[in-house]
């Protein structure tokens, strides 16, 4: 099992090293700051620990452990999913120990809205995951 990442701001992980090119562009869209003007504050990491990894074992290596073991309550991985998949849906897991959530995928254009509300409380991982679309999703208010 991978450790979760010790990053000052919230992780989004690399578990997918097949395609430079689709990891960084994924990273581009992430990074861009939206039409209102709020950027993600996140920290991208390359660990080769992750590599391969399917969604299900990722999720089950990380029980939620925010606040008390780690600083962040939500992990954004980018796995074989995510690189193969139009539109790149990031994969998107709760970390927060006071919250029972399913993992759901996101638009990378959509990790800065969830990253900002959750780190300042001003929605709940749950909002998020219950707006994923049916094919899970998450596009968007």
């Amino acid at each position: 099992m991978a450790e979760l990442p010790g990053t000052w701001s919230v992780p989004v992980v690399r578990a997918d090293f097949t395609d430079d090119a689709v990891w960084n562009q994924i990273r581009m869209r992430i990074a861009e700051p939206t039409e209102e003007g709020f950027g993600a504050d996140v920290d991208f990491v390359e660990d080769r620990a992750w590599d391969g990894l399917d969604e299900a074992s990722i999720v089950a290596s990380y029980p939620p452990s925010y606040p008390h073991e780690y600083r962040h309550p939500v992990l954004f991985v980018i796995d074989a999913i995510a690189i193969s998949t139009p539109g790149h849906p990031v994969l998107v897991i709760n970390l927060n120990a006071g919250v029972d959530a399913r993992p759901f995928r996101a638009l990378p254009t959509q990790v800065q809205a969830i990253q900002n509300n959750l780190s300042l409380a001003n929605m709940d991982y749950i909002e998020f995951a219950t707006s994923a679309g049916l094919d899970g999703v998450f596009q968007g208010f």
